[in-house]
């Protein structure tokens, strides 16, 4: 979590990392036996987590264009909700990353379910099939897959946070660090 990583360095992670994880997403996708996270949902607000700015932002909006574009939609609220997420990660950041794992944790529940819930909301207003269905029944199917996203979409969190911190976590630093420490005999001898 540093501010002062390179572009480079930020575009080569967060780049090969969106290809990998959108393309297991996208092919792995098929079957709803698989418990598959949602990276397209977690990568803009991991994102934004680990380097506060405009990262979370783009991969949001890249994200988002991918979710649509998979779902047969041009532009639409798949690139509005990743740019959203980017930018609540991002805010979430903002006021201090150093409780990662309890903002971050609480962030993706909430997050999911707020998600799920909308979703649920839209397939009950425009269905994609001619019945009619309750609202309640909707509600109720929403809530029984809750437990699986949210078991999910936690472990994708964790394969993410460790991506992130392989790949952006600075060695250099604790290399020097390591060496400017002095061992117990120079101490002992005054070296």
């Amino acid at each position: 979590m540093n501010l002062e990583l390179g572009a480079r360095r930020r575009i080569l992670a967060y780049g090969a990392g969106f290809i990998v994880l959108s393309l297991v997403q996208l092919t792995m996708t098929v079957g709803d036996y698989y418990l598959l996270p949602d990276f397209l949902f977690l990568i803009p607000l991991l994102a934004a987590m680990w380097t506060p700015g405009y990262d979370g932002f783009a991969l949001g909006l890249a994200a988002g264009f991918l979710r649509d574009y998979a779902a047969g939609r041009g532009y639409g609220p798949g690139m509005l909700a990743g740019l959203l997420l980017g930018l609540l990660g991002n805010a979430v950041a903002r006021s201090g990353w150093r409780q990662y794992a309890i903002r971050g944790s609480v962030l993706v529940v909430v997050s999911t379910v707020f998600h799920e819930l909308l979703l649920s909301l839209f397939s009950w207003i425009l269905p994609f099939l001619p019945t009619e269905t309750r609202f309640l029944q909707v509600l109720r199917v929403s809530f029984s897959r809750m437990p699986r996203l949210l078991l999910s979409n936690m472990v994708g969190a964790l394969i993410l946070t460790g991506y992130f911190s392989l790949c952006l976590h600075d060695w250099k630093s604790k290399l020097k660090k390591q060496k400017q420490t002095p061992t117990l005999s120079e101490v002992q001898h005054g070296r």
